[in-house]
């Protein structure tokens, strides 16, 4: 159930990317918490989602419309999500 939660969440991001380049900050922002609250839940029980995790962690960092605390936010997320690929790739024996 959780699974799918996260699955339509981040389709619904990914789909509106395009968007994010008008975005106001407060938008980001909330984006931004979003990924905050779900990475940790994703890192440690459904890491098939990372990818697309990245992939709107790097549009939102190319939109030129975030802060510098959404930019280090940002920043943050994309090295737990690079740890946890790291260690998903070490369970598995990669």
């Amino acid at each position: 159930m959780i699974s799918t939660a996260i699955e339509t969440l981040l389709a619904l991001i990914e789909a509106l990317l395009p968007e994010f380049g008008v975005a106001s900050t407060n938008v980001i922002s909330k984006i931004v918490e979003a990924l905050v609250t779900i990475v940790p839940i994703v890192a440690a029980d459904a890491s098939n989602f990372l990818t697309p995790i990245k992939n709107i962690i790097a549009a939102l960092q190319a939109s030129g419309n975030v802060t510098d605390a959404q930019m280090k936010s940002l920043t943050d997320l994309d090295a737990q999500c690079d740890a946890a690929f790291e260690a998903a790739a070490k369970d598995a024996g990669v």
